[in-house]
C-alpha cells in the first residue's frame, strides 16, 4: 500500500503545473456565480473518480442540509450573518434565509430535521419544520462555558455532544443540558466525534482530542426515562495524535500520528484493540480527516511540499487508493461529506485577504464523485 501512494504522490507532483493553471483560471467575479471545473486528476487504477468541481463564489458552506442542499453564509463569519440554505440543482432560485445568524459551527442531526447552531457565547437547536429556535444555557452564571470553535456531534437524533471550556456536555431537544465529563485544569478539546454501538442504538462512543495531541474515548448511554450520561473513565486511545476520525460504524480510527517534527503519518487502527494500525500515507502535515458516511472513503489534507504532494486527497478505504481531488495547501477548513457519501465540501475564507474588512474572499468547492 505505501509503494502505490509512493507513486500516487509523484504522479500528482507532476501534474501539479497543469492542475494549478486550471485551479487558477476558475475564478469568478462575485456575487452567486457557480463555477464547475474539470477535475484535476483522475486516478487510473483506484475506484474513486472525479465527475465534476463545483464552485460557489462569495459563500462559506457550513453543513449539507440534503443531497442537493447546502446551509452556508455569504459573509465571513465574525460578521455574524445570517445562515441560508442554498439549492445545488435549482441554482436560479433565491437562497433560503434560516432566520438565524452568529454561528461558528452548524451541524444538522443524521436525519436533517433539526440543526445545531453554536458561536463563542451560545448555542441553539433549530427545528427545521418550523424554524423554531430552542436556546441552550451554556453559562455558569457569569459567562459562557461554551467552546464555540469545536464542531460537536449528534448521538442519534436526540441528544447532542458538545464542547465546553471545561469538559463535555450532552444537550436534550428541549433545550436541557448538563455535564457528562469534567476536564483536568488545562485539557481542552479541539475535536469532538461519536459512533453509535452497533449493537444497541441507545449506547454512543464519544471521542476526542485536546491540545495535548491525546485522543480519549468515552462511553455514553441514553435511556428513554433518563438525561444522558457518561459510563465509566475516558479511556487514552493516543498519545501523539495530530487529528483523527472515527468511521461511522465505529469499528476504525484514523488517526494522524507524529512521528517527528512537523512529520505524520495516517494510521488505520481498529477500535477497542491494542494491536498496530495500518500505514495509510506519510507526509509533513495530515490533517482534517473525514470519512464518508457509509465509511467507504476517507478524506484528508495533506501538506508535504518539498516531496510534491501537498492537497486535498479522497482514499478507498477497501482497496487504498488514493485520488488527488485539489491542490490547496494545508487546509484549515473542514472537510464534510454529503449525506449519500458522494460528494465533498470545502470552504475557506482567503489567508491573504484581510479578514476584518468586508473584501474578505469567501469560497467553497464541492468535490462530486462517480
Amino acid at each position: 500500500m505505501k509503494k502505490t501512494t509512493g507513486r500516487m504522490l509523484l504522479t500528482c507532483a507532476a501534474a501539479m503545473a497543469v492542475t494549478s493553471a486550471l485551479l487558477g483560471g476558475c475564478a469568478g467575479s462575485g456575487g452567486d456565480q457557480v463555477t464547475v471545473k474539470p477535475p484535476p486528476i483522475r486516478a487510473e487504477s483506484g475506484k474513486i473518480e472525479l465527475e465534476q468541481i463545483i464552485r460557489l463564489e462569495d459563500a462559506y458552506g457550513f453543513a449539507w442540509l440534503s443531497d442537493s442542499e447546502i446551509i452556508s453564509t455569504k459573509k465571513p463569519k465574525w460578521m455574524e450573518a445570517p445562515l441560508y440554505v442554498h439549492s445545488l440543482v435549482r441554482e436560479k432560485d433565491p437562497d433560503k434565509t434560516l432566520g438565524v445568524q452568529e454561528a461558528l459551527t452548524v451541524n444538522p442531526s443524521p436525519e436533517g430535521k433539526v440543526l445545531f447552531v453554536s458561536n463563542q457565547m451560545k448555542a441553539s437547536f433549530l427545528r427545521m419544520e418550523d424554524l423554531k429556535t430552542i436556546p441552550l444555557d451554556v453559562s455558569n452564571g457569569n459567562e459562557s462555558i461554551l467552546n464555540g470553535n469545536v464542531r460537536g456531534a449528534w448521538l442519534g437524533e436526540k441528544a447532542y455532544l458538545f464542547a465546553s471550556a471545561d469538559g463535555l456536555v450532552v444537550a436534550d431537544l428541549d433545550g436541557n443540558a448538563a455535564s457528562v465529563l469534567k476536564f483536568k485544569d488545562g485539557q481542552t478539546p479541539v475535536k469532538v466525534e461519536a459512533a453509535v454501538d452497533p449493537k444497541d442504538p441507545k449506547r454512543f462512543t464519544a471521542y476526542f482530542i485536546d491540545e495535548e495531541r491525546k485522543v480519549y474515548s468515552l462511553k455514553i448511554v441514553i435511556e428513554d426515562s433518563r438525561f444522558p450520561k457518561a459510563e465509566g473513565s475516558p479511556e487514552l486511545l493516543e498519545t501523539h495524535a495530530a487529528d483523527f476520525s472515527v468511521s461511522p460504524d465505529g469499528t476504525r480510527l484514523a488517526v494522524a500520528e507524529e512521528t517527528g517534527e512537523n512529520a505524520n503519518r495516517l494510521e488505520l487502527v481498529k477500535t477497542g484493540e491494542t494491536e498496530t494500525g495500518t500505514t495509510l500515507i506519510e507526509g509533513r502535515l495530515i490533517r482534517q480527516i473525514s470519512w464518508s458516511p457509509d465509511g467507504s472513503k476517507l478524506a484528508y489534507s495533506l501538506f508535504n511540499l518539498e516531496r510534491g504532494g501537498s492537497g486535498l486527497y479522497v482514499m478507498d478505504t477497501k482497496t487504498g487508493h488514493t485520488t488527488l481531488v485539489s491542490l490547496y495547501p494545508n487546509l484549515q477548513s473542514l472537510l464534510i461529506w454529503s449525506p449519500d457519501g458522494n460528494q465533498l465540501m470545502m470552504s475557506q475564507e482567503n489567508p491573504e485577504m484581510n479578514l476584518t474588512t468586508e473584501r474578505t474572499k469567501l469560497m467553497t468547492e464541492i468535490y462530486r464523485f462517480k
